[in-house]
């Protein structure tokens, strides 16, 4: 089972995710895409739809993953119901409710420490000073190819529900009832998660381990397919 991130965006962007072995249940969050709107967008709220969606499946116990911000709902549904979850895998998770390290690099400092050397680095690095997150694609992404042009270009509606997912709090105590097996996967030139978030969210959860993506930005099926769908496979092979 599969959370988007965005916040607030469906789930149609995560596509096959490289082409993994597996079925994938892809879940667009209340008020985006098939899903109806609710009067909470919290992601603590979001985490009860993975339940509700389990139950509606009729499985015993689901793997799940979360993108990006959809790592978050993820976190908070196993924390709530860790009977139900086999394993976790959060893909390039947001590090926004992570404290930011009195030495950990600013966005900006890793923009121009991975990029700056790019034939694409200035005209992406005025539109990511610009907030034109389209235009500065390769620097999410960590590349420009075609792939990556055409994914971030692709039409979607989505739902402007930051303020209200973000509202919610995850105590890092109550992940000590994740006992379940978390994979982190974490590329390594992602600029939106950085370096250091993996490693604070590996020390809230018992029994997490960090997969390193080398050279992948925050979109790494698009960018890395065979990479990312091996790492995953394993992942849930396991």
């Amino acid at each position: 089972m599969c959370h988007p991130g965005g916040p607030g965006r469906p789930a149609s962007y995560l596509d096959d995710l490289g082409g993994i072995g597996h079925t994938l249940v892809l879940l667009d969050p209340r008020g985006t895409g098939a899903s109806e709107p609710a009067s909470s967008y919290a992601f603590t709220d979001l985490a009860d739809d993975l339940e509700l969606l389990r139950m509606h499946l009729g499985a015993e116990r689901i793997a799940v993953l979360g993108h990006s911000a959809g790592a978050w709902p993820v976190l908070a549904y196993a924390a709530k119901r860790p009977d139900r979850v086999s394993r976790l895998v959060l893909l390039t998770p947001s590090r926004k409710p992570i404290p930011q390290g009195g030495d950990e690099p600013s966005q900006d400092v890793l923009v121009k420490r991975w990029f700056a050397a790019e034939p694409w680095y200035a005209s992406a690095k005025v539109a990511w000073d610009a907030e034109d997150f389209p235009a500065a694609a390769p620097l999410i992404y960590a590349a420009d190819t075609p792939a990556v042009r055409a994914h971030a270009a692709r039409p979607e509606i989505t739902t402007d529900y930051a303020a209200d997912f973000w509202s919610a709090e995850l105590d890092p105590g109550d992940l000590a009832a994740v006992g379940v097996p978390v994979t982190i996967m974490a590329g390594d030139r992602d600029v939106v998660t950085g370096l250091a978030a993996p490693h604070v969210l590996a020390d809230w959860l018992p029994n997490a381990a960090i997969c390193w993506l080398p050279d992948a930005g925050h979109f790494p099926w698009v960018t890395h397919p065979d990479l990312t769908r091996t790492a995953i496979d394993e992942v849930l092979a396991g």
